[in-house]
């Protein structure tokens, strides 16, 4: 069975439950979509090639490259320093020095570290996207919104 993500893999089941009046029907097939903004059909539109260039600010300002929170080969040096100042001018003098040299926040950085409780109590949506599971596209069709707009006319005529 594959996951539900949208209303367009649900075809018209959403709307029969409102028209219908069939809330418990509406109440599950709603409680299988994924409540991931970025998932939603609105946001599903075709892609398009843009000749956008990526401009990265960090080499086009001249700033360092932000600092990982793990631990790094430099740190040694760095700590050191914060331990002089500490010593020397106190915490005040310890605060500016951690501004000016940010030290390690962890000992290893790993992203997609989670606790075993947390990872259980997630829902399926979330375990997918943890997981790196992509959303199947369905492209969308410019051309049928024209055809659909034919049969209604011809409906009503």
């Amino acid at each position: 069975m594959t996951t539900i993500i949208n209303e367009w893999q649900l075809d018209c089941r959403l709307n029969k439950a409102i028209n219908q009046q069939h809330r418990a029907d509406f109440a599950l097939w709603l409680a299988f979509l994924s409540p991931a903004i970025d998932e939603m059909a609105e946001f599903q539109t075709p892609k398009t090639e843009s000749a956008a260039e990526s401009t990265n600010l960090y080499t086009r300002f001249s700033l360092p490259q932000p600092r990982g929170y793990g631990w790094q080969e430099h740190d040694i040096a760095r700590l050191n320093q914060h331990s002089q100042a500490l010593n020397s001018g106190g915490v005040r003098q310890l605060k500016m020095q951690q501004y000016l040299a940010e030290g390690p926040l962890v000992l290893a950085d790993d992203k997609a570290k989670l606790a075993s409780e947390v990872v259980q109590n997630l829902d399926a949506h979330s375990k997918r996207r943890r997981d790196g599971g992509e959303v199947n596209r369905t492209e969308a069709d410019p051309t049928a919104l024209y055809e659909m707009l034919q049969q209604m006319q011809h409906r009503a005529a």
